[in-house]
């Protein structure tokens, strides 16, 4: 996300990849069972249409090509990536937003500036554009960016949740949500809404593994629309 660039426009500075969102934390259930119990009414509401349909293809229970609902494509770890079994245990109430573009933008670049300039500072390096991101470096930028991370959430809340302001994932230089800023354009007001599920997955002699699965939709006024898609989680954190 000469004068510190925002690291909106930052290279990927590492070989690091963003995964299925998927926490690695599973009585086994019958699927078809689970797919059913969960499917009831999901032909009129999209957002649980495509969790249901993501959790299928996760479960090879599916169209394989429903992990295309990943936000940002999908990365090789999660062609291949299966789960036994899933059930939604849980669905909090949607989170909708909007706000304008220019001032996010401005707030993001604001922020992103920060952390690389205080990071360059930290390091003592020349320009900003040394200072490569791994997670050890993120984590710093965490403690040098905290007062401005607030203040971001406090006044775009939704939005900062999706972009994972004030954890170290938002730093990783393959956070898919810099591009979707980017499409956003620069001016009107962007629409944003989020839908978070419980997902419980069950294995013989395992404990049952409860993890988050986040559905959103962001539209602007240039016409930008993502359709529902599936927020990614971190390969350096799943459950961030």
């Amino acid at each position: 996300m000469t004068k510190p660039q925002s690291l909106l426009n930052e290279p990927s500075a590492i070989p690091l990849r963003f995964t299925p969102m998927i926490a690695l934390f599973g009585l086994s259930l019958g699927f078809a069972a689970a797919a059913n119990a969960n499917g009831k009414g999901a032909a009129d509401d999209s957002p649980k249409k495509v969790a249901i349909e993501y959790l299928n293809a996760l479960a090879g229970d599916g169209d394989n090509a429903a992990r295309k609902h990943l936000l940002g494509g999908v990365p090789i770890a999660a062609k291949t990536y299966k789960i036994p079994n899933w059930n939604i245990v849980e669905r909090e109430a949607v989170r909708s937003e909007k706000r304008s573009i220019k001032k996010v933008r401005a707030r993001m670049k604001k922020l992103d500036d920060t952390g690389h300039r205080a990071l360059t500072e930290v390091l003592r390096l020349k320009t900003s554009k040394a200072a490569k991101v791994d997670r050890a470096r993120a984590r710093e930028l965490l403690r040098l960016t905290k007062a401005e991370a607030k203040g971001f959430t406090k006044d775009f809340p939704v939005f900062a949740y999706v972009a994972r302001v004030g954890k170290d994932v938002y730093w990783h230089p393959k956070n898919p949500w810099r591009k979707v800023v980017k499409d956003l354009g620069k001016g009107g007001n962007y629409d944003l809404s989020m839908h978070l599920f419980r997902i419980e997955e069950r294995e013989e002699n395992r404990p049952p593994r409860v993890w988050p699965l986040r559905v959103l939709r962001i539209t602007s006024a240039n016409g930008y629309d993502s359709g529902w898609k599936v927020l990614p989680a971190s390969d350096w954190d799943p459950d961030y």
